[in-house]
């Protein structure tokens, strides 16, 4: 450390032995306060070698104004910790069309209403968006399971169809295949041999139906899915939230059962 001293300090330190090294420097007038300080903190009379010598030091040090270099190292700014990399989004599926669409599962088949049905009524599939919880569950289970049956029976599935099929359809998280998915699709359907398709969600119908248009021009008319007549209405967990929205599934439903009575 480099220190300025004056003419007074240098005659106090040649008094008391201490012998200064650094080259001699411009002469700064030390402010009155802290020349009083010094002269009180360390008289003339100290005896050389009596171990003052570190604390005159250390004194002058603490009084003397901080060097430009010691000012630049107190305000350097501390370093910036670089940001976590954002990670990557999921990958998606290109399908032939150049599009990006979700993936979709296909859960196992249930035969609803074995008991009652009849050997000339209507086969129907039933392929109903759901959560991936109803990939493992009856069809008829929980509030939405309970307003899906009540559907079907106001439909008199339960009295007046053949063979009635249910599979649910899982919206996967991450995009999947969705050439696997049509396949599976088109060989329950294959298998099936519906007279119609009841497809029951907004994103379901507009998958299988590989269509864009909103969701209120797919209703009400028929559509083909692999060669069967389809009709598209809302799904029962959307009707539990949007009760008001019942009256027009009722209206698919009847659509439904004119194709399959004309089928039959």
């Amino acid at each position: 450390m480099r220190l300025n001293l004056d003419t007074r300090q240098r005659a106090m330190l040649q008094e008391m032995g201490v012998r200064i090294w650094q080259p001699l420097a411009p002469v700064v007038e030390m402010p009155p306060a802290i020349e009083v300080i010094a002269a009180n903190a360390f008289p003339v009379s100290a005896k050389a070698g009596s171990g003052q010598n570190f604390q005159v030091d250390s004194a002058l040090a603490a009084a003397a104004p901080l060097a430009p270099a010691a000012r630049q190292d107190a305000a350097a700014p501390r370093p910036v910790r670089a940001a976590p990399p954002t990670p990557s989004p999921a990958p998606s599926v290109h399908i032939s069309d150049g599009s990006v669409q979700p993936g979709w599962r296909l859960g196992p088949a249930q035969r609803l209403y074995a008991d009652t049905a009849r050997v000339d009524g209507a086969r129907w599939l039933v392929l109903a968006q759901a959560p991936p919880a109803a990939l493992d569950a009856p069809a008829f289970e929980g509030d939405a399971g309970r307003l899906l049956d009540n559907m079907l029976r106001a439909a008199r599935l339960h009295q007046d169809a053949g063979a009635v099929l249910f599979a649910p359809l899982v919206r996967q998280t991450i995009a999947g295949a969705m050439d696997e998915f049509l396949a599976a699709l088109g060989a329950l359907v294959e298998q099936a041999r519906p007279d119609v398709v009841l497809v029951m969600g907004r994103l379901a119908a507009q998958a299988l139906l590989a269509s864009s248009e909103p969701f209120g021009k797919l209703r009400g008319q028929p559509h083909a899915l692999h060669g069967r007549s389809a009709v598209v209405t809302h799904d029962a967990p959307y009707l539990l939230r949007c009760p008001q929205d019942k009256a027009k599934a009722w209206d698919d439903l009847c659509l439904a059962m004119g194709l399959a009575a004309r089928a039959g």
